[in-house]
């Protein structure tokens, strides 16, 4: 179901963005855990609950916007769509390259985390490996549900103002909401309105298993609105 040709193309043309916003994540948590003065608790609420969601935010509204709307937006859609390729193809590539450039994405900032604090503190317990291999996998499913958002509205419209506007300003809504949410009793609320609040951080720290259900929801919004996504482009009419 995917195209491989039209996924090099992809890639290629995302993958500066990706780089440059990785290698940003990348250094800051190298640099954090390095030092050898911030355990894994700590790093869990300054970093992950803050630093990669303004990232990947960043990331998601201008890469999905790219994969479909604005191709139509400008017309390269039809190009595309004039080789022996069906719209359900090419609807699943593109979702399957920003799906997994997240998933690379958080694998390497897992790694990197690994690395560094066992360079910081001379070593590392099986039981912090599995804590921060969860938070990032969190992290993937979050974006994961929130890709979905933008990758669903690229594939709605065809104009990128209508795709970033819904798209972008739901993410931003709900990175916005979450900020907010962290500045004590009086704003707390607003993080009931936001998906990132399925990002349970707390719970996974502690090692018990609240966080299991939450991450289930957030893959699961994100695979539907995947699905949706692709079924619209497939099926609606394109001004090509």
């Amino acid at each position: 179901m995917i195209n491989k040709t039209l996924l090099k193309q992809t890639v290629k043309s995302n993958i500066g963005l990706w780089i440059v916003l990785t290698g940003v994540q990348v250094f800051a948590i190298g640099s954090v855990v390095a030092a050898g003065s911030v355990p894994i608790a700590m790093t869990g609420m300054a970093f992950y609950g803050l630093l990669p969601g303004l990232i990947t935010a960043v990331y998601l509204i201008v890469t999905s916007n790219k994969l479909i709307a604005a191709q139509v937006d400008r017309g390269t859609m039809a190009y595309i769509l004039s080789t022996p390729v069906k719209r359900s193809k090419v609807a699943v590539t593109q979702a399957a390259y920003l799906a997994g450039s997240l998933f690379f994405m958080f694998a390497i900032t897992g790694i990197t985390h690994i690395i560094g604090h066992n360079a910081g503190f001379g070593s590392i317990s099986a039981n912090e490996i599995g804590t921060i291999l969860l938070l990032n996998l969190g992290l993937f499913v979050l974006n994961l549900a929130l890709s979905g958002i933008c990758y669903m509205a690229s594939c709605v419209f065809n104009l990128s103002k209508y795709t970033i506007a819904v798209g972008g300003g739901l993410v931003g809504a709900f990175t916005l909401l979450n900020m907010m949410g962290m500045f004590g009793d009086t704003f707390s609320w607003m993080k009931y309105f936001t998906l990132t609040t399925l990002y349970d951080i707390n719970s996974v720290i502690r090692g018990n298993t609240d966080f299991i259900w939450k991450f289930a929801v957030l893959a699961g919004v994100g695979i539907i609105t995947y699905i949706i996504g692709s079924v619209a482009f497939s099926k609606r009419d394109l001004p090509l």
